[in-house]
């Protein structure tokens, strides 16, 4: 009904449009399930790290646990954290933003939650209705082929939230709300952006500043010294960076395995009518299996190719039955590994014990010995990723894990114990050390040859030698930009050597700079720094960039201070 309705309001447009459609979203996000963004925004939905533990269950050890508020919110709890996610990703997804790296993302996370927080403070409202409706305009999301508020693309967005069952109940509406009471805290926070007049004038002049330079190269890789390898060298680098070779905390731990070929005999009969709903189910795979096995027969030139025959449930009655009967063995094995594991919480079974052995006994199971591994190693191991890191959650009163999913069957993990964390021996990580020492000692002799360099340069240019001829000399390669502007620099000038140059003086070499791999050398051949009228039109675009610049490091500043001053002991007080 809902969706008829969706569709009889569609004619509609402009601001008329949106209020119907918000209704319709808070009306039907109530009645309706949740599924879509627990599937669109797993894609960016990164690990959050304040979190501690796995989720709950009856294998996790919840006994220390402790709140760790930050401006109301419990950064400990995996629940909280999880909703906080998904507006995150909400939120970017409205705004066509991209994460680029985890401390991206969690730096979103910590400013909303202050953000909001401060919005609280000082009474930002939620917005009406109305004045939401002009919001949804300005969202990208909601852009059409022109860069305009598109109402299909709205409503597009919509019909999928709509057939999702995972969704939050009213999350766009919701995260809309917040977006906009956030924006009207940011732009109190940022400012009219204030600068100097000087400040202005010095930016026209840098931008219109004409340069001459050249630039003279050694590629990193290239450089090849002589090392000697002194055992006490060695010994007193391991001595002086030992923390760098610790091992972490690693888990020991074994498993439980539920092999789904030990339930295939009772999984193997099938009545012909669930045969016949698995291969409906499962059509598109059996078909592109049959047809890969018989191929069509190539036609006979002048004559019309044969017209394949349909794949009928007939012709792949035996395969059906194969793969039925495999998915219902892996099935119950995923039963028994989840009553294995009931059982020992339900009877309180202690580890190791003579009930925790008989049960094995019993149930002809057996303990498989996993490697102690530290939480880098979890992510990358067999048998089981997911179940190696479930581990860090366990204890001695909560020892064992969840079924997990291991190959064709399913396993139970049992914690056994923790590894604290260790400094090796030398003699153990010998290796690794002499290759540390190796790097360390070409990166520092790489800097000394720069500074070698650099005087060669220098005395060459003041004995009236061309600083290009000089660099060749060297068997440095050399690169010239002639007579340009700041504001219009070449492309292949590397911006980092560009800012360099700007702080020199005509004549001056630059000390070697590491860009890319590749040391550097600066010379300016010459520098023409013009003088700015009052009523230069580049005082005009200087301004206004300055201004944006002051107004978001303003921003960037309180918004910073805020988060810092949440994740103190007693927040709230010291806001007062």
């Amino acid at each position: 009904m809902g969706l008829t309705v969706l569709g009889a309001h569609l004619t509609f447009a402009g601001f008329d449009f949106l209020l119907v459609m918000i209704s319709w979203i808070q009306h039907h996000l109530i009645r309706h399930g949740r599924w879509i963004f627990l599937t669109l925004l797993t894609v960016i939905i990164v690990a959050f790290v304040f979190t501690i533990g796995n989720s709950p269950g009856c294998t996790v050890d919840k006994s220390g646990y402790e709140e760790n508020l930050f401006y109301g919110f419990d950064l400990n709890s995996s629940l909280e954290a999880e909703a906080l996610s998904q507006k995150v990703s909400l939120s970017a997804m409205l705004n066509n933003q991209q994460f680029r790296s985890n401390e991206q993302f969690q730096g979103q996370l910590t400013s909303r939650i202050a953000m909001l927080h401060l919005a609280d403070e000082i009474g930002v409202p939620t917005p009406a209705q109305e004045t939401l409706a002009e919001y949804i305009k300005t969202k990208n999301a909601f852009s059409g082929p022109d860069g305009s508020f598109s109402p299909d693309a709205y409503t597009r967005f919509v019909d999928q939230m709509e057939s999702n069952p995972g969704t939050p109940q009213g999350l766009v509406i919701n995260v809309l709300e917040e977006d906009f009471r956030i924006e009207q805290v940011v732009q109190a926070l940022s400012g009219p952006g204030y600068l100097l007049p000087s400040e202005t004038s010095a930016q026209a002049q840098r931008n219109r500043t004409k340069l001459s330079l050249a630039v003279a190269e050694l590629p990193y890789n290239e450089f090849e010294p002589e090392l000697t390898e002194d055992p006490a060298a060695l010994t007193a680098y391991y001595e002086t960076n030992k923390q760098r070779y610790e091992i972490p905390e690693r888990i020991k731990a074994s498993y439980v395995l539920f092999a789904s070929d030990n339930y295939s005999e009772q999984s193997a009969e099938a009545t012909e009518a669930e045969l016949r709903e698995h291969f409906v189910a499962n059509r598109a795979s059996f078909v592109a299996a049959y047809e890969a096995a018989n191929p069509i027969p190539q036609a006979v030139e002048g004559e019309e190719a044969p017209e394949p025959e349909p794949v009928t449930f007939e012709k792949v009655q035996d395969a059906v039955a194969t793969s039925l009967a495999d998915e219902k063995a892996v099935r119950a094995a995923n039963e028994a590994a989840q009553a294995f594991a009931y059982q020992l919480y339900r009877d309180e079974i202690a580890n190791d014990s003579e009930r925790f052995n008989q049960l094995l006994k019993d149930s002809s199971l057996s303990l498989t010995e996993i490697e102690p591994f530290t939480a880098a190693d979890a992510e990358t191991l067999p048998p089981s990723p997911e179940m190696l890191q479930s581990a860090f959650g366990l204890s001695e009163n909560r020892y064992f894990s969840d079924a997990y999913e291991v190959g064709r069957g399913y396993a139970v993990l049992i914690y056994t114990g923790r590894i604290a964390p260790e400094i090796p021996a030398y003699e153990a990580v010998a290796e690794e050390v002499a290759a540390d020492f190796a790097a360390d000692e070409k990166r520092r002799l790489f800097s000394e040859k720069g500074e070698t360099i650099k005087a060669e340069l220098e005395a060459a240019v003041g004995a009236d030698t061309a600083f290009v001829e000089a660099a060749e000399a060297l068997n440095l390669t050399t690169r010239t930009f002639e007579d340009f502007e700041v504001r219009n620099a070449p492309v292949e000038l590397n911006r980092s050597a560009l800012q360099q140059a700007q702080s020199m003086s005509a004549g001056d070499v630059s000390p070697m700079l590491t860009l890319g791999g590749i040391g550097t050398l600066v010379y300016v051949e010459s520098k023409e720094t013009p003088e700015i009228a009052e009523d230069d039109p580049d005082l005009a675009q200087s301004r206004g960039m300055l201004e944006r610049w002051a107004s978001f490091t303003t921003r960037t500043d309180l918004t910073n201070e805020l988060v810092f001053r949440g994740l103190s002991e007693k927040p709230d007080e010291e806001l007062e």
